[in-house]
């Protein structure tokens, strides 16, 4: 197992493989490549906008809905990688569930609609997947929406025999807001954070779309409902979050994560 990459990362090997896996067709990352040291992923808050509603199509790509007309709106991205114990044992048959702003900043929640925003139709805003016998996992989606008090963020859930096991949060590196952001800053150690922060790369030289590579490992103990909070400052989570006035528009959005290939 390599100990020595630094969570930010992507090898070159480990950058070739993922690129050719997602042109494949429905491909699903693979390999020891991707083993890095295990730290354990931290809890986050739950957030006041796990859908009240969960939509009709719940699959792992959120770009597209069952009849809609169109993709969503946004920078397509995509990550995944393998679920692990502490062990660092794969899990299989493990769900995984992914829930998030669309390209407004606007959640599929009845009180998720920013103030003089719109949700975009087109946006699935929440999807799940089965992890397969490597606990391998992958999902396709859209950079989140950034919304006033907050930096970028991926909501995550994993549930084993419809226990709860983790709710954490996904970020990504480079955004300014991470720096200020209070969940991000109370969860866990330095190491623990780093662990939650991924390097969101261009999938080849003429491509706009992203990719990360991002492990999960979790322990053996089920989440109690408490230790997932509601809500900022909710039982069990984070301090409420400050209001933070600093906004990072689309285009500086794209600036920030898009930059030179990798490849």
């Amino acid at each position: 197992m390599n100990t020595t990459i630094h969570p930010f990362h992507i090898p070159l090997s480990r950058r070739r493989l993922l690129h050719s896996l997602l042109l494949a067709t429905g491909g699903i990352i693979t390999g020891s490549v991707y083993a890095e040291a295990l730290t354990l992923t931290p809890r986050a808050t739950e957030g006041p906008y796990y859908p009240d509603h969960l939509p009709l199509d719940q699959d792992n790509d959120l770009t597209m809905i069952i009849g809609g007309k169109a993709p969503a709106n946004g920078v397509v991205t995509e990550f995944g990688g393998r679920l692990l114990n502490v062990d660092g044992k794969p899990i299989q048959d493990a769900v995984i569930e992914l829930w998030q702003s669309d390209n407004n900043g606007c959640y599929i929640h009845s009180r998720g609609t920013q103030q003089g925003k719109e949700r975009d139709p087109q946006f699935q805003g929440y999807g799940k997947i089965e992890t397969n016998t490597k606990g391998e996992y992958r999902f396709r989606t859209i950079l989140p929406g950034l919304y006033t008090g907050r930096t970028l963020h991926y909501h995550i859930r994993v549930k084993q025999n419809e226990k709860s096991m983790l709710t954490t949060q996904l970020f990504i590196a480079g955004i300014p807001q991470n720096d200020r952001d209070g969940i991000l800053r109370s969860m866990g150690t330095e190491q623990q954070r780093l662990s939650v922060i991924r390097e969101f790369k261009p999938m080849s030289a003429e491509s706009k779309e992203l990719a990360a590579i991002w492990d999960i490992v979790i322990g053996h103990t089920p989440e109690e409902p408490d230790q997932r909070g509601r809500g900022p400052g909710g039982p069990g989570g984070p301090p409420p979050r400050r209001r933070d006035s600093a906004a990072v528009g689309d285009r500086d959005i794209q600036d920030l994560v898009l930059g030179p290939s990798p490849f």
